[in-house]
């Protein structure tokens, strides 16, 4: 895929090689456009970050639960349909690495750094060369298997860390509520690949679909385990603002996971509460498996 110049708008659109457009998964009306940010490293409020890292503004995978339209106060409407790629964001890192404090850096939190953009504007790899002249410590967290093209940089930090959510095994789900993400296969073995270079992984299961199988969250567990992850986060469904609307959309073609949503997310008095044993059932294959795991 590659990004070139739309001759009617300041902005770039997503072409295959052949020159036409929205031929990606999940990337159909989606725009790149350039811009600057002010700040590369943001104090951050998240457990076991200093900072915080996002050479992108919004996130071409689209999933219909992300939280970061409500933290941003962005419409969620467009959110997915326009990414800002924050071409200056290496310089301005480079620069503040000489004066900020060392800490652990998070890439990222409210955008995917390797989303389809970063193909051919590469901002996340141009601003891990910096962090590792420096050696601060990063960790990632992505839906895509593009990390691994960064291989060669990540084996060098002396301290780094590559987690992956994944979310269902389920391909068919997957489509409806990630619809621009790749394939967690993918992801797996990309997770795999970098466990195998001695780059530590991790696994987050989250959210939860609330379509979820028992027997596929065991079985998740299970392929998470022999990808090599070290631990598991995970995470039920956080109904942020406009998330509900945005499931039931994409749940709407389907009458069953509609109706299996509905259920466990509002349930009728008396029936069990789907996300409590949901997590009990990801512990206990976990334990089994001498893998750790808390909630996010």
């Amino acid at each position: 895929m590659k990004v070139v110049e739309h001759p009617e708008a300041p902005l770039d659109v997503w072409l295959d090689e052949d020159g036409h457009r929205g031929a990606m998964e999940g990337t159909e009306g989606c725009r790149v456009r350039k811009a600057q940010a002010s700040v590369a490293l943001t104090s951050s409020g998240l457990e076991g970050f200093d900072w915080v890292l996002n050479p992108y503004k919004g996130c071409a995978h689209r999933c219909v639960y992300c939280y970061a339209p409500s933290v941003l106060g962005a419409d969620r409407e467009t959110w997915g349909c326009q990414v800002e790629a924050r071409q200056n964001m290496p310089t301005l890192l480079s620069r503040e690495l000489r004066r900020k404090e060392r800490g652990v850096v998070g890439i990222s939190s409210v955008t995917d750094p390797y989303q389809p953009a970063e193909r051919t504007y590469q901002l996340t790899r141009y601003c891990l060369e910096p962090l590792l002249r420096h050696d601060w410590p990063v960790c990632i967290l992505t839906k895509s298997d593009l990390v691994v093209r960064d291989l060669d940089l990540l084996e060098a930090f002396s301290e780094r860390e590559v987690g992956f959510t994944v979310t269902t095994l389920d391909e068919h789900q997957r489509r409806l509520l990630e619809p621009g993400a790749p394939p967690v296969a993918r992801r797996l073995a990309a997770m795999r690949l970098l466990s195998d270079a001695d780059v530590p992984t991790y696994a987050f299961i989250g959210p939860i679909y609330p379509t979820a199988s028992i027997h596929e969250l065991r079985n998740l567990v299970r392929k998470v385990h022999a990808a090599g992850a070290r631990y598991i986060l995970v995470d039920r469904l956080n109904l942020k603002s406009g998330v509900w609307l945005s499931v039931t959309k994409a749940l709407s073609g389907d009458h069953a996971l509609m109706t299996t949503a509905r259920r466990r997310m509002f349930p009728p008095e008396g029936d069990e509460d789907f996300y409590g044993r949901a997590f009990r059932e990801v512990e206990d294959e976990a334990r089994a498996l001498d893998l750790p795991t808390s909630r996010a």
